[in-house]
This record gives C-alpha cells, sequence and structure tokens, in this order.
C-alpha cells in the first residue's frame, strides 16, 4: 500500500515538472517568435 503511495506521489510530481518545463518552453516560444506569430494571426 505504501508503495503505490509514494508511486503515486512521484508521478503526481514527475508530470508537475513536466508541465512547468513545457509551460516554460511556450512562453520561450512566444518571446523569441512573437512577430511571425503576430503576422502568421494576419
Amino acid at each position: 500500500m505504501q508503495d503505490a503511495a509514494r508511486r503515486a506521489v512521484r508521478e503526481f510530481v514527475s508530470r508537475g515538472q513536466h508541465r512547468d518545463r513545457v509551460d516554460a518552453a511556450g512562453t520561450l516560444i512566444l518571446i523569441n517568435h512573437a512577430e511571425a506569430l503576430r503576422r502568421l494571426g494576419e
């Protein structure tokens, strides 16, 4: 039972870290390519 709980916590933390990295990458793309993204939206 404790192993399952530990595994669940590790997976939860891992998903959160992945989400943070994806969010940071998206922000970086928006900053670096803002002008191109704006022109594509026109």
